[in-house]
């Protein structure tokens, strides 16, 4: 689920270009543009919602014009239409290894068809040449825009789309939001417009706009959780196929009486490459677990890496005691060995958990593994037993391992690479895992064939979020039923729907896509898993690329590209080749983001990790992730006014920044020293290195080969606050932060 797990991969990179840029809008070197209608329409379905915006504007004074829409984290464009009066201009989405054939064999005929790349990350461009003289043209865009989801409340902003490009604002704006639930609305608002609401169910919600204002944002909020926990499902039918949504939801508040007492099993990696923050915020997320338990409640810890321990024999319950012999052992852990976690799971699966528990088992790992074959097996076959969830944390995070760990365990994964992410995204697992209302949620038909259920292997888990899948079958089986069946502890949870035979709802459109996206998410994840065999046979590539030119939505493999038709009554008539042209040039346009770093896959020389526009789409090193660390640890050390002496309230830190440079043992490191800008520059200069002698003295006695580390001073040429010159005119913290130690990579 690349593209559904945004709230886990958090990525909050800034967008380089103003707002009144970042919408869809139409533009022109030259010339005026006029828009002289403008209207929406929103089916909000569950936590998607299928955005349908229609213009009609006329340009005067230009030859051509543009279409831009903004490529986004929670945005996933279909359908980019202009309308003239003779011609449509469209982004039609197209296999782009046939693309490159085409143009090789065409160019053999001695055209010159030239075959590029967008250069442009934050938007895909629809090009609107010969633009008709004192004639209208239409827009239609249509795209899937995910809500925002925190706590109960579901919530969605959409811009104006009233650009400043544009010479007025239209005479009159209209727009209609549907809500369409599978469990009961709540409290649902639309903000900054006065709408008319109109209630057709207690499912389903109409708001309705028509006025002169058209050049504020519109926010939609609302929740669908009661007093009591509940379930629902959605049903679209296209082509002879029903496309399924079912939700679960909590109950808005969830009460202590409402979880049966809970067990967790915490199966810690501390082997050597989790040392530094790794280790650190495992052990922080433990803490918060084990003191958020009760007496009555249960916990074990598994420790692991070249081989495993348990602190107890079987789960103890979570006395005051017992809990501070856990928290005194767990600060004990330095990170040291390989990992095997084979090994260390089958401890776990030995031993049952009591009936009345809810038994959450908690892996915290970085991924890197020595392992057998039988892992995600014996795995399956021990799900019943309890929720399985992974804590992905590390400087070079085995994200293919953690994915298909959580795969199988029917579980999203938190991955996390950085230290600045951790603090967030423990919060986020803590909030998630601490309320196991139930585990081990299924979906199930006697008439129904749910192979196509989405996330693959569907094991839900219901705690403060939702649980949610989708589903396409085929059958033509009617009036069939599904069977949500979970467990609480004891007690069972089932519940029966029928898939009904009333009128199809075209509202419900995008479930189609819903499911589309998810399939592709999931084939995607399995041709990575199954490796160059799978990629150079294509046996996944070709299932993406089908459904990426159906759905005409882009993947890895199908991309925009600009196709003209003859406007044939408002329909497509006859299509222009794209190679009719012998100089044309074809653009692929893509905004599918795999690792939501907002560089699409077409510019992103990483496309499945994080990474920045200046390393084309890649992430930091792990070495210089690791030096990051290294100074992080060190940044707390502060030295005195003209001293170089390391207190003793320090030595912690450096004790850390030991066990890590000991780890690394072919990395060379310079260790530069900083002083604020007091002193002249030659006294400071030396001040500087001797403050980094000192922290390299202290290393060696730590056991650091010294050939490791080069020192260098930097005197005061380089403050953390430059603004402290002279150092008088900041504070003491300042000039303390300037008074500084950091470590860097060697080349």
């Amino acid at each position: 689920m690349l593209r559904i797990l945004s709230f886990i991969f958090v990525f909050c990179s800034a967008i380089l270009f103003s707002q009144e840029n970042a919408i869809p809008h139409l533009s022109s070197d030259e010339g005026r543009i006029q828009i002289l209608n403008h209207s929406l329409e929103v089916n909000v379905v569950g936590s998607v919602s299928d955005v349908r915006l229609y213009q009609t504007f006329k340009v005067e004074d230009a030859k051509s014009a543009y279409y831009l829409f903004p490529i986004g984290l929670e945005t996933s464009l279909y359908e980019l239409m202009v309308y003239y009066p003779d011609k449509i201009f469209s982004l039609d989405a197209r296999n782009m290894d046939n693309i490159r054939k085409q143009v090789v064999a065409e160019n053999k005929k001695r055209k010159k068809i030239t075959l590029m790349h967008s250069t442009e990350a934050h938007f895909v461009r629809l090009n609107l040449p010969d633009l008709p003289i004192d004639e209208e043209i239409k827009v239609v865009v249509k795209y899937m825009q995910n809500l925002s989801v925190e706590a109960e409340q579901k919530s969605m902003e959409l811009p104006s789309f009233i650009s400043n490009k544009y010479e007025n604002q239209p005479e009159e704006f209209s727009f209609r939001i549907n809500i369409i639930s599978p469990t009961p609305i709540y409290d649902s608002e639309v903000g900054n417009y006065k709408v008319e609401k109109k209630k057709v169910s207690s499912k389903y919600q109409v708001f309705n706009y028509k006025g002169k204002t058209s050049d504020q944002p519109i926010s939609l909020s609302y929740h669908s959780r009661g007093e009591k926990a509940d379930a629902g499902m959605l049903v679209y039918e296209d082509k002879g196929c029903r496309y399924i949504l079912g939700v679960v939801e909590p109950p808005k508040v969830i009460k202590p009486e409402e979880i049966a007492p809970r067990e967790y099993v915490f199966v810690m990696d501390v082997s050597g490459s989790m040392q530094g923050f790794p280790i650190e915020t495992s052990k922080e997320l433990v803490k918060r677990i084990l003191n958020d338990l009760g007496p009555e409640e249960k916990f074990n810890i598994l420790f692991f890496a070249g081989g495993s321990d348990f602190l107890s024999n079987e789960s103890v319950y979570a006395t005051e005691e017992n809990k501070s012999i856990a928290i005194n052992t767990i600060n004990r852990q330095k990170g040291t060995g390989k990992t095997q976690l084979s090994e260390a799971l089958q401890k776990v699966y030995q031993y049952k958990p009591d009936k009345e528990f809810n038994r959450v088992v908690v892996l915290v790992t970085d991924g890197i593994l020595l392992e057998d074959r039988t892992l995600y097996l014996n795995l399956k076959n021990n799900l019943k037993d309890a929720q399985y969830f992974t804590f992905g944390i590390g400087y070079d995070v085995d994200r293919r391992t953690i994915q298909q760990l959580a795969n199988t365990m029917g579980t999203e994964p938190v991955l996390i690479t950085e230290q600045p992410q951790a603090e967030e995204q423990l919060d986020h697992f803590f909030n998630l895992i601490r309320t196991p209302l139930l585990r081990h949620i299924e979906v199930q038909s006697r008439e129904l064939n749910l192979q196509e259920t989405y996330p693959n292997q569907f094991k839900g888990f219901l705690s403060s979020q939702s649980s949610s899948f989708v589903s396409k079958e085929c059958s033509g089986m009617r009036d069939p039923k599904l069977i949500l069946t979970g467990i609480n502890g004891e007690e069972n949870y089932r519940e029966e729907f029928r898939l009904s035979n009333e009128e199809n709802n075209e509202d419900l459109f995008i479930l189609k896509y819903l499911w589309a996206r998810e399939k592709i998410d999931f084939l995607l994840q399995e041709e990575e898993r199954c490796g160059q065999r799978c990629i150079k046979d294509g046996k996944y590539r070709n299932q993406i690329i089908r459904l990426g030119e159906e759905m005409n939505i882009a993947t890895p493999y199908t991309s925009f590209i600009e196709e003209n038709y003859n406007n044939n009554n408002g329909s497509k008539g006859r299509k222009t080749s794209l190679y009719e042209n012998p100089v044309n040039k074809i653009t692929f346009q893509n905004d599918f983001d795999s690792d939501f770093d907002r560089i699409p896959n077409t510019l992103d020389e990483c496309p499945f990790d994080r990474g920045t526009s200046d390393r084309r789409g890649c992430p930091k090193t792990k070495e210089e992730k690791i030096a990051q660390e290294i100074t992080r640890q060190l940044e707390g050390i502060e030295f005195d006014f003209d001293s170089y002496e390391i207190k003793s309230e320090f030595y912690e830190k450096l004790n850390i920044a030991a066990e890590i440079i000991n780890n690394q043992q072919k990395q060379k490191y310079i260790v530069e020293g900083h002083t604020d800008a007091a002193g002249t520059p030659e006294y400071n200069l030396n001040l500087s290195v001797n403050r980094a002698k000192a922290v390299v003295n202290y290393l060696k006695k730590k056991g650091v080969d010294v050939n490791q580390l080069k020192i260098v001073g930097k005197g005061d040429s380089e403050l953390r606050h430059p603004e402290c010159r002279p150092q008088e005119v900041c504070d003491d913290q300042k000039n303390f932060e300037n008074r500084r130690v950091i470590f860097k990579l060697m080349d």
